[in-house]
């Protein structure tokens, strides 16, 4: 079934039927674990991303209801993350070690993938997995519970506006997180930038309707922008965790290479990030969402 918003039907069904779907396959992928539990967590946790995207878009239909449901996602996604965060780290570490430009810079970060692995292994024997998952399966139901009582009357004029109004939060959220990246260069502003890319990656996709042409290709500019700054926040939670758990990494001189493939990464990473971004949030988000409002208005 298509995850995409249908505009000539009520918004209030379409809710419904698309959020259920994400939860129903969130529940899936940590009841049957095809490839395991680390993979079957990060299936759930993307579904969970997803879920609240799309709440976030539809949030001025119902504040209340978005506000207690991205809560309760929220937490069940970090519920979920410890086991998910020291996997990432591994990736990461797994990436570095193709980027580096010696010899020598790789061996030591393939010692260092290697300790980072054996850590996570570690990590998710102690954690009671199964008694986080099965946990992760009951707050599905209870979300799954939340949406079918969801309850939303609105004409099509009326869901234009709703979806017009999430598009433009999300672009402002976006073009403030980008001067900010842009002047203070800060982690946590990347971090934001990222997390209203993965929004606008996802909105493209729910209406897809109003235009598919147009937001096919902001969606693909978007995906390409949320894997750029994805890879830039796994090297800054990388040098966090260097910063603090640096006896784990292996040699000062294992730590030094580390620290310089990562320097150079991250340098290249948002030199291609940041152009990126300005082309994809426009500041004028008021005028961009007005553009939504009207292309769903005239879909449905």
């Amino acid at each position: 079934m298509s995850l995409t918003l249908k505009a000539d039907r009520p918004l209030e069904d379409e809710i419904r039927r698309v959020a259920s779907s994400y939860l129903k396959k969130a529940r899936c992928a940590l009841e049957q674990q095809p490839d395991g539990p680390h993979e079957a967590i990060h299936a759930a946790r993307k579904k969970f991303k997803r879920i609240r995207s799309l709440y976030r878009l539809v949030a001025s239909a119902d504040k209340r209801f978005q506000k207690r449901e991205n809560e309760r996602i929220g937490t069940l996604g970090r519920s979920l993350a410890s086991t998910r965060d020291a996997t990432s780290l591994v990736e990461t570490a797994r990436r570095l070690t193709g980027a580096s430009s010696t010899v020598e810079e790789r061996m030591a970060l393939e010692r260092i993938h290697a300790k980072l692995e054996a850590r996570r292994n570690a990590i998710a024997k102690d954690q009671a997995t199964d008694e986080l998952i099965e946990r992760a399966v009951a707050l599905c139901d209870d979300a799954l519970a939340a949406v079918h009582d969801f309850s939303l009357s609105c004409s099509h004029k009326r869901a234009a506006e709703i979806l017009g109004n999430g598009w433009r939060r999300t672009g402002r959220k976006a073009a403030h997180a980008l001067v900010e990246a842009r002047q203070a260069g800060d982690p946590e502003s990347f971090h934001t930038l990222r997390k209203r890319t993965q929004d606008r990656w996802v909105h493209c996709r729910f209406l897809a309707e109003a235009w598919p042409a147009a937001l096919g290709g902001t969606r693909q500019q978007a995906r390409r922008l949320v894997t750029l700054l994805g890879e830039n926040q796994d090297i800054a939670l990388l040098t966090a965790f260097a910063d603090t758990h640096h006896d784990e990494l292996g040699s000062p001189k294992d730590l030094a290479h580390l620290i310089a493939v990562m320097i150079a990464e991250g340098d290249r990473l948002r030199s291609e990030a940041l152009p990126l971004a300005g082309l994809l949030f426009p500041e004028n988000a008021r005028a961009d969402a007005g553009r939504i409002e009207l292309l769903w208005r005239h879909a449905a």
